[in-house]
């Protein structure tokens, strides 16, 4: 098995709270099961401290956002993939379980 074979390809793309066709953020890349769960892991940190305004008076949190995620092996075969409207406050927790099923990926020999 090649290094290629164990890495896996990312993409994740978020949108402003509130304004699902104004995107917030767009990342992909390419790396080990353990890159991977990293990134991912780090913008679930980036979301708490960008996106998520600690302002009272703005109600950004409860405001759904249009959150696309997708892992995949290099062969197309998708490991996890979400697509729709999210509350912005879930979106952390969402990355986070994404970020643990990268972690914990195997790529399966002969299957």
């Amino acid at each position: 098995m090649s290094d290629q074979d164990t890495e896996l390809i990312y993409l994740v793309e978020i949108s402003r709270p509130g304004r699902t066709q104004e995107l917030w953020w767009r990342v992909g890349n390419v790396g080990t099961p353990a890159q991977t769960s990293a990134a991912l892991a780090e913008l679930a940190r980036r979301v708490c401290r960008d996106l998520l305004s600690p302002e009272p008076g703005r109600c950004d949190r409860a405001r759904c956002c249009w959150y696309h995620c997708r892992v995949s092996w290099p062969d197309g075969v998708v490991l996890d993939e979400t697509e729709g409207r999210v509350q912005a406050f879930l979106l952390a927790v969402e990355l986070w379980r994404v970020s643990a099923i990268a972690g914990s990926a195997r790529k399966e020999v002969g299957g």
